[in-house]
């Protein structure tokens, strides 16, 4: 289709693999017949290139099952990209990113099938890059790292403003758990924009910042999903922005640590230490002596694999000042919700480790020390449900703002971000 709304180098693609599936006679896949074929693609485009990520799904329960109708596909449109780039071994004119092939044979209209196993590069990059919202690339200050593993917004155009409306919303030096995070768009985001300090020459304008408090860095940022295939893309993001930022350590630099932790190049000064450093040092120790990489779960940066409910109870909300959320259409999980609308407990020790709580684990608040929740919706009629429990509820949210972002105009969809406040954590204790 050559759409207006569509990227031109979507439109492009299209038009090669059009000419190539009908020059090849690549078999499609009906539903009422039955057999292997191509069944869907997906297109995305990375935009500091304007290169397309193409992806075949094939009706097929395996890559051999495929062949030979999806090698002679992707031979040809390989063929007519490097003929409309004007030939010769310049990859720069080229219009593909990379060729990636989904094998899905299960029934619906899924349009992906779970499992790793299903996804296979064919030709081409592994991760299409973007940059982090409010940066460019000259200023060198990281890149988002996306696989078609792993969700990505239909109009980032639009969904940088939402980044960075969030970003703007988190006071300098919280700290912060995003559930529902993707690659964790939405916490890097923060992270960078906060780390960065002042903002000069900050081209995102935006009408309460002056009410923001200074931007600080913040301490710590805690990322959740339950997609298996997010981490990769999440550490690769992590390691492209400055170590001042992360407070990532290289290996190099933490292989040093240890040597001289070890009193091979000179002994450490004995100090008294508190129960919760030494606990920390022997997770470090255990994680290669690196406090701050992007797997490390006591790190400035960290990621774990589990659903927002699981994560949740596995303390990555405990000491988090504000709670970034992303859900799906269908709204929070109901034990997200039941956590969130738990009143603050000021008889609760203030820790950011479950191992330091004490009593049973069904008595505890997860969300405890939450003052600031930030909505990020693409479903309102769960938002308003959710929303509706939240503030009926006694744990003492309010609704501070609610802002609407159109990112497929034309249509009745709409991304609102919902910004809660109360008063707990920090603020009891100071």
């Amino acid at each position: 289709p050559d759409c207006a709304v569509h990227h031109p180098s979507i439109n492009a693609a299209i038009q090669i693999l059009k000419r190539a599936s009908t020059k090849v006679q690549t078999p499609a896949w009906k539903e009422d017949s039955g057999g292997n074929g191509l069944r869907y693609v997906q297109l995305s485009v990375e935009r500091m290139t304007g290169k397309v990520s193409m992806t075949l799904v094939w009706h097929a329960n395996s890559l051999k099952s495929c062949q030979p109708h999806l090698s002679r596909l992707i031979k040809e449109c390989k063929r007519l990209d490097q003929k409309q780039a004007g030939g010769g071994n310049n990859s720069r004119n080229l219009l593909f990113h990379s060729i990636w092939c989904h094998t899905n044979d299960s029934l619906g209209n899924a349009i992906f099938k779970r499992g790793e196993s299903n996804w296979h590069p064919m030709d081409g990059p592994e991760f299409v890059r973007e940059v982090v919202p409010g940066t460019n690339v000259a200023d060198r200050d990281g890149l988002l790292h996306f696989t078609p593993m792993a969700f990505r917004q239909g109009n980032m155009d639009g969904f940088d403003e939402i980044a960075m409306h969030v970003a703007k919303s988190i006071p300098g030096g919280s700290r912060v758990c995003e559930l529902y995070a993707g690659i964790g768009l939405l916490g890097l985001t923060s992270l960078v924009y906060h780390g960065k300090g002042g903002a000069e020459n900050d081209e995102w304008e935006w009408e309460h910042d002056n009410e923001m408090e200074n931007r600080q860095p913040l301490e710590w940022l805690r990322c959740s999903d339950e997609n298996p295939a997010n981490p990769r893309c999440f550490k690769r993001s992590v390691n492209s922005i400055p170590s001042e930022i992360t407070g990532r350590i290289s290996r190099r630099k933490a292989q040093n640590q240890n040597y001289k932790k070890n009193g091979k190049k000179k002994q450490i000064e004995s100090k008294e230490r508190t129960l919760e450093e030494i606990m920390q040092e022997m997770m470090n120790e255990q994680t290669g002596g690196s406090s701050a990489t992007a797997s490390d779960p006591r790190g400035k940066v960290s990621y774990m694999v589990a659903s927002a409910a699981t994560a949740l109870h596995e303390g990555q909300a405990l000491g988090a000042d504000v709670l970034i959320v992303d859900p799906p259409r269908k709204g929070l999980e109901e034990a997200v919700l039941t956590q969130l609308c738990k009143p603050h407990n000021p008889n609760q020790a203030f820790v950011e480790d479950p191992m330091f709580l004490d009593g049973p684990k069904y008595a505890v608040n997860w969300t405890n020390d939450v003052h600031t929740l930030i909505y990020v919706s693409c479903g309102f009629d769960a938002l308003a449900r959710d929303c509706d429990q939240l503030l009926k509820g006694n744990a003492g949210w309010r609704l501070e703002s609610a802002t609407g972002y159109v990112l497929f105009p034309g249509s009745n969809h709409v991304e609102t971000v919902a910004i809660f406040k109360r008063k707990a954590g920090r603020d009891y204790i100071d």
